[in-house]
């Protein structure tokens, strides 16, 4: 019985400790805006290109982007016109 008592308190003791950190945290978001992002936050990707000689894979806006064809670096779109 003692040990059900000490359960007990503690498991009261834990759910108004959650109870506050829910209400503190609500109180720190403004008005409208969740806590949670959106879905569509979550979504956001970066569209990724392959290097034309070296297929490394990188995001479309570092690459450098030449008649369509997209290389990693500076060297790379050198070697990729010679061999044009």
């Amino acid at each position: 019985m003692k040990y059900f008592l000490v359960f007990a308190l503690v498991a009261l003791v834990f759910f108004f400790w959650q109870a506050k950190r829910r209400a503190d945290i609500g109180q720190r978001t403004p008005p409208g805006a969740s806590a949670r992002p959106t879905r569509q936050a979550k979504l956001q990707t970066t569209e990724m290109v392959a290097c034309a000689v070296c297929q490394l894979h990188l995001p479309r806006n570092e690459a450098l982007q030449i008649r369509h064809i997209s290389y990693c670096c500076e060297a790379h779109r050198l070697e990729g016109e010679r061999g044009l």
